[in-house]
């Protein structure tokens, strides 16, 4: 799956708030972490979890700073389900595309509800960063 947002953002606003130590804190998590040295992330919701505690892990792939982020997260007891990579382009001074593609692994249609929740958690990660990117608005 694959989305994408236009942010009215430069460049290296918009990589600020989607990929540095304290992960997607404010706007998306509550307790997220980025481990540049080990290669590790991991995340913890509980706003957007009506007060439950959700925590995930995940690995790190690839960072080209201000064009690229990518990992493994959604971790089961047979691996991490998901590939995500999160792609940053510039269109001018002030805007900035982001374009997010997630490749979640299922094994048969029975989980097929692992891929609705992605694509239903992107798509309002993505609402929220641009709230937070273009107006300071923390909407959770």
């Amino acid at each position: 799956m694959e989305f994408y947002e236009r942010f009215r953002a430069p460049l290296w606003k918009v990589w600020d708030v989607f990929y540095g130590p304290k992960g997607w804190d404010p706007w998306f998590t509550d307790g997220m972490k980025v481990d540049e040295e080990t290669g590790e992330i991991y995340f913890r919701w509980f706003r957007l979890t009506d007060g439950q505690v959700v925590v995930d892990r995940g690995r790190i792939v690839s960072v080209v700073r201000h064009r690229l982020f990518s990992f493994w997260w959604y971790e089961y007891e047979d691996g991490y389900r998901s590939f995500v990579e999160f792609e940053f382009q510039p269109t001018g001074d002030e805007e900035t595309i982001v374009t997010v593609r997630d490749r979640t692994f299922i094994k048969d249609e029975t989980e097929l509800p692992i891929r609705y929740r992605c694509a239903y958690g992107w798509g309002q990660m993505m609402l929220l960063a641009k709230a937070y990117v273009e107006n300071g608005l923390i909407l959770i």
